[in-house]
This record gives C-alpha cells, structure tokens and sequence, in this order.
C-alpha cells in the first residue's frame, strides 16, 4: 500500500510539474510581441515634411547637350482620414509646392496612403506602390510596382526589386541626425548606354527624409554620365523640416 501512495504522490507531482512548466512556457509566448517599426512611417493628421527639391532634364539636339533645371520646395501633408471603397481606413496626402521658402503654398496635387499589418501602400496620381515592409529588415526584397499596370509607359517599372541596403542605420541630412533609419534602393540598374536609380531614406517618426531619382540615356558609349546625358532627368528630395 506504501508503495502504490508513493506512485501516486510520484504521478501528482510529475503532472503539476508538466503543467506549471506548460503554463509559463503559455505566459511566456503571450509576452513576446514582434516589432513591426511602424514608426518609420507615421500615419497622424497634421504630420507634414518639408523637402527641398533640385531636379535637372536633359534634352539632345545634335550638337547641342540642353539642361533645363529647377529648385522648389514640396510639402507633403496627413490632411485627413476616410474609408475607400473597400472599407479600408485610407489617409488623403496632400502636396504643396512653393518656388522659395519665402513664397506661399499652394495645393500641387492629392495622392493617398493606406496602412496593413505589414506594408505602406501609397497611391500617386492613380498609381499605387508597395513603399515598404514591415518589419523592415536588411536584405528584404519585393516588388513594390507590381499594381502598375503592364503596358507602355509603365512596363519597365513593372518588375523592380524593391531592397532594404540599409536597416536601424545613423543618418546625417540637412543639419539633423537621426538615429535610425532604413535605406530603400528601388532600383539601380545601368548599362553603357541607359542607367535607372531610384532610392529613398525613411527615419523613425519623420518618414521619408531623402530621395533620389535618375532616368538617363545616351546614344554612345563613349558619353560621360556627368555631362553628356542626352535625355532623361535627375532629381533630388532633401528634408528641411517636419512636425
């Protein structure tokens, strides 16, 4: 009889062991939550970006190298908040443009943003992108143009390999620094001939600080980048001030 109540005190201490150890390992998977980094692309009404912007299109007319050049400042503003037709909270964008930082704003253009678990889906003049995954990660890759449609003039912009170079890295633009941000290289692809560059930098609670944008060609080989562009343009976004 000793035997069978030293079994069982055995039994009834293995099982509450199994289920005291089932229950924290329960408490323990509850506590761990994913950090999506959402900050790095704040959805709140009234966060606006100011960009200084400095653009340069190229023109060829044998002999003649033509550059038409610009400089003006973009405002991007969270204006308001609603729900699209597929009942999805979507944020309205509006864009100002002024030629100086002495003239006044005036409304350029509305795009939209919309926000899921795991990307920022933004909406320019009818043309929605993928700009970001969440968590965003160094080496993650996807195709951010893949809502284009797949006729000219989009065709070339169909297939780009969206990739984080750079994640949770200091950046330095403009006088500010910031702590961590996440580089999004959209595509760099050249040849002899023609060269294509579009990046972007987003820090945590600004958004996108930085871009550059390249669409060049030439008709020889033995043109310079530099100066011998034939056609095509070169832009560059800088931030100069946010909320």
């Amino acid at each position: 009889m000793a035997s069978k109540k030293v079994l069982l005190y055995s039994l009834l201490s293995v099982t509450a062991t199994m289920l005291l150890a089932l229950s924290a390992c329960k408490d323990k998977k509850d506590d761990f939550t994913i950090d999506y980094a959402y900050e790095y692309y704040p959805l709140d009404s009234g966060h606006y970006v100011i960009y200084d912007v400095d653009s340069i299109v190229y023109r060829y007319s044998n002999p003649t190298h033509y550059y038409d050049t610009a400089h003006y400042q973009l405002k991007e503003l969270l204006a308001d908040t609603f729900y699209d037709n597929l009942n999805e909270l979507t944020y309205r964008l509006e864009l100002y443009r002024r030629p100086n930082s002495s003239a006044p704003w005036g409304l350029d253009r509305v795009w939209y943003v919309k926000h899921s678990n795991n990307t920022i889906q933004k909406t320019e003049d009818d043309l929605k992108f993928i700009k970001l995954i969440f968590p965003p990660t160094q080496g993650t890759e996807w195709n951010g143009n893949q809502y284009l449609p797949a006729t000219d003039p989009y065709k070339d912009y169909k297939d780009w390999a969206y990739t984080i170079t750079e994640a949770n890295a200091p950046y330095n633009i403009n006088g500010f620094a910031f702590d961590s941000t996440i580089t999004v290289v959209e595509i760099n692809d050249s040849s002899k001939i023609d060269k294509q560059l579009r990046k972007e930098v987003y820090a945590k609670n600004v958004g996108m600080i930085y871009q550059e944008w390249e669409l060049l060609a030439k008709q020889t080989v033995t043109a310079d980048w530099v100066t011998g562009p034939e056609s095509g343009f070169r832009i560059r976004m800088k931030l100069v001030e946010h909320n």
